[in-house]
């Protein structure tokens, strides 16, 4: 057995020998989307959206499907439209396009989406997921984390259609086992999330990369 470094003075995961370290790199970002997707309470039968699809959102999106939601995505880069799709999203669909929240009302009845996912830092957006969710539906964010980020949102979303603006961020010591035990039994092909892999000599590029991703890239994994 090896073990990988999770939270420091709080522990170890032990990860078996036939699940690659680029596997286990992803113990700590699972763990926190699964703590997002339990605080959005994502359920079955639930319509989810998530808007966004790099490597954070095709998570969210997987760990959704996991619970049992039906999983429309957003992103304007059409490989990882695709990617999504190959992944269990029912639909993924381009924002610019304008018909994302027709295509969701068309699949609910007219209601809009039960959770909104939001994995992309722009403030517009918590206004265009307000949109589609329905009254009383859930909004999560969980790439606002700038502290110098301002959102402004229309009130009667929440005042008057009840709708809830939740946040999520950080990891969990109590979600450790469950995000170690989605990868080690490769329920969740986090593999499949690896678009690069760089020397140490090239981090460089990496960091460029992963801070402005193009069509192709999605998780961007150094080895030493």
């Amino acid at each position: 057995m090896r073990a990988l470094p999770w939270v420091a003075q709080c522990g170890m995961v032990a990860v078996p020998n036939d699940i690659s370290f680029d596997e286990a790199s992803f113990i700590e970002p699972v763990n926190t989307c699964i703590k997002a997707v339990e605080k959005a309470r994502v359920a079955a039968g639930e319509t989810a959206v998530v808007m966004g699809l790099g490597p954070i959102g095709l998570l969210l999106a997987m760990l959704s499907k996991l619970e049992g939601a039906t999983v429309i995505g957003s992103d304007p880069m059409p490989e990882r439209r695709a990617k999504s799709v190959s992944l269990g999203v029912e639909l993924a669909v381009d924002p610019r396009e304008g018909r994302l929240g027709e295509e969701i009302r068309s699949r609910t009845q007219g209601r809009g989406a039960d959770v909104v996912l939001v994995a992309v830092p722009i403030p517009a957006v918590l206004t265009d997921a307000l949109n589609l969710a329905r009254p009383g539906g859930r909004v999560l964010l969980f790439a606002q984390n700038d502290p110098l980020m301002k959102i402004e949102f229309p009130a009667a979303a929440v005042g008057v259609e009840e709708k809830e603006i939740l946040g999520s961020y950080s990891a969990a010591i109590d979600r450790a086992s469950e995000a170690s035990r989605l990868i080690f039994t490769r329920q969740l092909p986090v593999n499949k999330l690896i678009s690069h892999r760089f020397s140490l000599e090239d981090m460089d590029r990496a960091l460029q990369l992963a801070a402005h991703p193009v069509g192709d890239s999605l998780k961007v994994v150094i080895h030493p």
